[in-house]
């Protein structure tokens, strides 16, 4: 199993409260853990980063989760899942600590997210399973858990998700400048990330799918390359195709595109639906592959334009775009995505997130909101009814529940939950 530990070890006392965050991938094939250092309550926490952890997932545990997503894992395999999972939840949770030196006692509390197994209605997401076995981590690592995160959302009326988007507030707010961290990954998310000065800026966070994102390149790389390739690295094969404007607009004539706000969807924006007509259409006019991904590329980017122009507020004046996600390694997409927007683009790691540590924190964040009783899920968001505290809270060691129970009644009344600002 693959690992990576990135350490940046803060001005650290003993009055900071310290959360770890657990983050599965969207096909369980990577746990990453990460630990925070914060300061303060509620939305006005301040958080460093302490170290990350990031362990691959053996393939035949990868296999289980698939086999379950399909509907066709009995309960017993099921459960043998998530006891195999938890195990590298585990792992990754007592390695990062021991590898900082800090001993599970001076953690708060954990939390875990992972993509879950899910029951998907007519009208959208009906029910989250958690793969985490929020007991057996518990036991093995003396943490306090909070987990199963979509849990309360879903049962609000909401999505289910995107659930992270305060939390990057948190994280990635700036003083004078509005932000939107553009997710790069199997699907294209976007969030705006209001300056501290706007009125009431946690309350206008927004977070939604833009539309397709790495997955539409990775099924025409796999074609282009006979499956001998699974992405195009930093956007090599793209670059030698050539961008059909009459397909781009087809594409953005998708009815996704005119969906209201809220819109996410577990599963992501299926890129299927955008390339079924576009190979017929591509044997028909003798467009090639190459062509196909050049034109997935610079539609992509478009879509991300056409979302800041129809879907951040018009009074909102974006001043650069965050990047992170798989996507941001290929280079032909960023410079797309640089033309059409006109706005600079930063790395998560120049402002102080290593790769792979920002979606842990984030977890970490919205277990400390738990903690705190701070919703997470703006109804603008989630579409949840009421925004309620999200994650159920399972204890660990009797020393670490103690300390947990300690911290919380000493902790200061002056919150602000974001029903209070809204």
């Amino acid at each position: 199993m693959a690992k990576t530990l990135r350490i940046d070890m803060p001005h650290s006392t003993d009055a900071r409260r310290r959360a770890v965050g657990i983050m599965v991938s969207s096909g369980c094939a990577r746990v990453s853990g990460t630990l925070i250092a914060t300061t303060g309550r509620g939305l006005d926490v301040e958080a460093d980063i302490v170290g990350s952890l990031g362990v691959d997932v053996p393939g035949p545990t990868v296999s289980m989760f698939v086999a379950a997503g399909g509907a066709t894992l009995p309960a017993r395999s099921l459960a043998a899942f998530r006891a195999k999972l938890t195990e590298i939840e585990t792992l990754v949770a007592g390695e990062l600590l021991t590898g900082l030196g800090v001993a599970a006692p001076r953690v708060l509390v954990a939390g875990v997210h992972d993509p879950g197994l899910w029951g998907i209605g007519h009208s959208g997401p009906i029910g989250c399973i958690s793969l985490c076995d929020a007991a057996r981590l518990a036991e093995a690592t003396g943490l306090n858990v909070v987990d199963a995160f979509p849990a309360r959302d879903l049962a609000q009326g909401g999505l289910g998700g995107p659930l992270t988007a305060v939390p990057e507030w948190i994280l990635l707010k700036h003083a004078r400048r509005n932000r939107v961290l553009l997710d790069l990954g199997r699907s294209v998310r976007m969030t705006y990330l209001p300056a501290v000065k706007t009125h009431f800026a946690a309350s206008r966070v927004l977070s939604f799918e833009v539309g397709p994102g790495t997955r539409m390149l990775d099924l025409l790389v796999e074609r282009l390359t006979g499956g001998e390739h699974r992405f195009d690295p930093g956007g090599r094969l793209s670059v030698q195709g050539r961008r059909i404007t009459e397909l781009i607009e087809h594409w953005l004539a998708d009815p996704y595109f005119d969906r209201p706000l809220p819109r996410w969807h577990p599963r992501g924006v299926g890129a299927e639906r955008f390339l079924t007509d576009a190979l017929q259409k591509a044997v028909d006019s003798q467009w090639s592959v190459r062509d196909l991904l050049c034109s997935a590329t610079h539609f992509i980017a478009e879509t991300v334009a056409l979302a800041l122009r129809t879907r951040i507020p018009e009074d909102a004046q974006i001043d650069e775009l965050v990047v992170t996600g798989g996507g941001q390694l290929n280079g032909m997409l960023l410079r797309e995505i640089g033309r059409t927007t006109d706005l600079p683009l930063i790395g998560t790691p120049e402002l102080g997130f290593p790769d792979g540590s920002l979606e842990p924190a984030c977890v970490a964040l919205l277990a400390l909101l738990h903690v705190d009783q701070v919703p997470a899920n703006q109804t603008a968001i989630t579409k949840a009814d009421v925004p309620r505290p999200l994650g159920r809270l399972t204890p660990g060691s009797p020393q670490s529940w103690q300390q947990l129970i300690h911290a919380s009644r000493d902790s200061s009344t002056a919150k602000r939950p974001l029903r209070s600002a809204m």
